[in-house]
């Protein structure tokens, strides 16, 4: 017996069937169904789920569950990105900086441990079902083994390797990091002229937003279109600090810009380190890696941040009558995505890999991939066409897989480890091999997306690959770290295996708060999904992810949707009640037992659902799919179907057919809604269907179309009709004030043809109509209607 209203202890129920029961676990030893690898984005263990985990989960969730009801034998593991800038943050902010090295990782272990088990509880009540035996933390000892190994296999092919060249780098974190770890932010600037000076003592105005590096100034540039600056070239100039410098021409310097003049300082941005390598000049290196100045810088800079400095040579400027002008300008800057600090230009010696010479076989690969939705290949290859550099994989930091490398103090030569997983703690003693100092073992660790650019062969048992499951059936994750993650993990398996490690890369976009502005803390517009579950059911959030729209777009929050969800999943409960009472057992008709016309009509629009809700889960276009399915049940099944077929099925003629037709609609539809909303699904399965084919609705079979006569077309004008008569009958007893359930003593219809007698016998029974007449004339429709007293 149903209860009277779905209630939310429905849902841990089914929560802790699923686990005890192993209802998704992956079947190792089956070879006879075909395998749909998914590889799920480990997300980073921050400790709680956001919205974008919310979408982003559900969508692959309602894949691999649709998936299972198709016959596949789904392979969906969980991971856990756990190393990185924020979880060291934390960790330091808690117990200071006075940890050695190994109680330091010991801590950020801990902390993670605990941030996993918040959100592992967290994704087990949104209903989410990987199987959780195939779980993988980036910080365990057998993850790094294999990372590790990783990076072995690709610096023995040559494309691992140690140099210093100047990198992106961040003061606050103190450490390297990659072109894919920024973002621009834009900020007001000031762009100051200030006076050089050529060989005849002739004032050179430069505009710049940096004057603090004018000491590392090393060359002045031009266009060589630029009439203004020909009589230049070769010459040089003479800086405000008296340093002399060559002035050069280069077609890569907008005229536009400032004066058309522009200074080269090592290193201000990447057209400093092309031009710097360009025409082989000088280094001057006066910004630290903390930040502050350093020495060859005036004395009166040195110790100072780059604000600090930056005010200080603009007063001395000032002094000295330097400073001609400054105008207030809109520039975008660089920054450290984690820390939004500026990130410095400043040479280091680092280990990189050689992306460059790969972009072409990067781009081949990545064509064959299936990309939903298509446009998406392009933020991969618009990325790739502007890459100047190769990807810089060390980080100085501690929490994180530690690099297996040695290098030689002396001359710079490097080895792999030989034993992993490698620690620099625990490292064996390792002599250079050209000229016989002792090695020092790589203290540095790898960058992040090191570690989650191989998920695919992680999950694969690489490097012993199960060929069933590499490459992955799918690989869903946002469309903003296309850059990062979908390009390192095409780029890394690539070049591991020679072939893409996917077969379909499926692409979400972030959710924005309802004023269509990115969810901000500082906005005080973030929704929490905590939250939400004390409002709504966990169906209605998995609907909600399931109408939000269109693939790879952004989507502010929809409350109304929401709302709307938890509505559908009220309707649909209580008519699975209904129909529980009404239709109790499954019905069988007779030989030769032909169903009613209405009861024809919805079971071939329930044909139509199937076929439509099928070819769009097949896409990936839930919204499609969803919207379909509440027209269909709210409006066609609930409000008409229902309401004309009550008379039958607590009377006697026609009974079996409508019984039928309830226990059909509702059985198809409950699997239909299986992947989106498991929970509702798989009560109303047991408790009105006992279930029929096994333990779990999720295990059952996707429905199929049934066997059954289309409608003619005059059938379908018959019930069209009988349908708009239905629904002026509707208007008219509301109009008076009137249920449906009042009689109408007297009813005269023109109708075009006759109906037939099991459509007549509906209209009478769903209004009560005692005396129904049929008149040919103009039009169609109600001509009079008598009611009882």
């Amino acid at each position: 017996m149903m209860e009277k209203r779905f209630k939310q202890e429905i849902e841990k129920k089914w929560q802790e069937y699923w686990l005890r029961e192993g209802t998704y676990n992956f079947d190792e030893n089956d070879r006879e169904r075909e395998v749909y690898s998914i590889d799920t984005p480990p997300p980073f263990t921050s400790g709680e789920l956001h919205m974008g985990h919310v979408l982003s989960y559900s969508y692959f969730d309602f894949v691999a569950r649709f998936k299972r009801m198709n016959g596949f034998n789904v392979f969906y593991p969980q991971g856990w990105d756990t190393q990185g800038f924020p979880t060291e943050v934390k960790v330091e902010k808690k117990y200071g900086k006075g940890l050695s090295r190994e109680e330091f990782r010991e801590k950020c272990e801990e902390w993670t441990r605990e941030m996993i088990k918040r959100m592992k509880q967290q994704m087990i009540e949104m209903g989410f079902s990987p199987d959780w035996r195939y779980e993988y933390k980036t910080m365990d000892p057998s993850y790094h083994e294999k990372v590790q190994r990783s990076l072995i296999e690709m610096y023995r092919k040559g494309e691992i390797y140690r140099a210093e060249h100047p990198v992106m780098w961040c003061p606050s974190c103190k450490s390297a990091i990659a072109k894919a770890e920024t973002e621009d932010l834009e900020r007001e600037s000031l762009l100051n002229y200030i006076a050089f000076e050529d060989e005849q003592g002739q004032e050179l105005l430069i505009a710049t937003t940096r004057p603090e590096l004018i000491p590392a100034c090393v060359a002045l540039l031009f266009n060589p279109e630029d009439e203004r600056y020909k009589h230049l070239e070769g010459k040089k100039a003479k800086t405000p600090l008296g340093d002399v410098v060559p002035i050069i021409a280069d077609k890569d310097v907008d005229k536009e810009f400032g004066t058309g003049l522009m200074m080269v300082c090592t290193f201000g941005d990447k057209h400093d380190v092309i031009w710097t390598y360009r025409y082989n000049l000088p280094i001057k290196i006066i910004v630290g890696k903390d930040g502050r100045f350093i020495p060859p810088a005036p004395d009166w800079m040195i110790g100072k941040g780059i604000e600090k400095g930056r005010e200080t040579i603009l007063e001395r400027l000032k002094e000295m009558g330097r400073l001609v002008k400054q105008e207030r300008k809109k520039q975008v800057v660089k920054v450290h995505d984690r820390c939004k600090t500026p990130v410095e230009f400043i040479p280091s010696m680092q280990w990189f890999a050689a992306v460059k010479k790969r972009k072409e076989e990067i781009k081949k690969w990545a064509a064959s991939i299936r990309w939903v939705p298509s446009f998406g290949i392009h933020y991969l290859i618009d990325w790739l066409d502007n890459l100047d550099w190769d990807w810089v994989i060390s980080r100085d930091r501690v929490f994180g897989t530690p690099l297996p490398f040695y290098y030689c103090p002396k001359c710079n030569a490097t080895s792999p480890a030989d034993e992993l997983p490698f620690y620099p703690e625990k490292a064996k003693e390792k002599i250079c091999e050209k000229c016989g100092t002792k090695m020092e073992p790589e203290r540095a660790v790898a960058d992040c997306w090191i570690d989650s650019s191989i998920t695919p062969l992680i999950i694969s048992d690489w490097p012993n690959l199960d060929e069933r499951r590499y490459p992955s059936s799918l690989r869903p994750q946002g469309v903003e770290i296309v850059r990062t993650w979908a390009f390192y993990t095409i780029y890394r398996c690539g070049s591991l295996t020679g072939k893409a490690p996917f077969k379909t890369i499926l692409l979400n976009g972030n959710v924005l708060a309802p004023d269509g502005k990115k969810m901000s803390k500082s906005l005080g517009n973030v929704i929490s999904p905590s939250e939400l579950k004390q409002q709504f059911p966990v169906d209605a959030i998995r609907q909600w992810a399931a109408m939000s729209g269109a693939m790879a777009k952004d989507r502010p929050f929809s409350y109304e949707d929401i709302k709307f969800a938890k509505h559908f999943l009220t309707k649909l409960w209580n008519s699975a009640r209904f129909i529980s009472l009404v239709a109790p057992e499954p019905v069988n008709l007779r030989e030769g037992q032909e169903l009613a016309l209405f009861d024809r009509w919805i079971l071939n629009k329930l044909n139509m659902l199937i076929k439509f809700y099928t070819e769009k889960m097949d896409a990936f276009e839930f919204h499609h799919a969803i919207a379909q399915l509440h027209d269909f049940y709210w409006h066609s099944f609930c409000d008409n179907y229902i309401e004309i077929v009550k008379h039958r099925v607590y009377g006697k003629r026609g009974k079996e057919s409508a019984q039928f037709a309830l226990r059909t609609v509702l059985y198809k539809t409950i699997k239909l809604l299986a992947p989106i909303t498991p929970h509702i699904s798989e009560e109303i399965y047991h408790v009105v269907f006992n279930a029929p084919e096994g333990k779990s609705i999720h295990l059952s079979q996707w429905p199929k179309p049934l066997a059954i006569e289309e409608l003619s077309d005059g059938e379908e004008k018959a019930i069209n009709f009988a349908l708009s008569v239905i629904s002026e009958l509707r208007r008219a007893k509301a109009k008076h004030g009137l249920s449906m359930k009042h009689p109408v003593e007297r009813l005269v219809i023109v109708s075009p043809t006759p109906l037939p007698e099991d459509v007549v016998d509906d209209i009478k029974g769903v209004a009560k109509i005692r005396e129904m007449l049929f008149e040919k004339g103009k039009g169609e429709g109600i001509k009079e209607i008598v009611f009882s007293d």
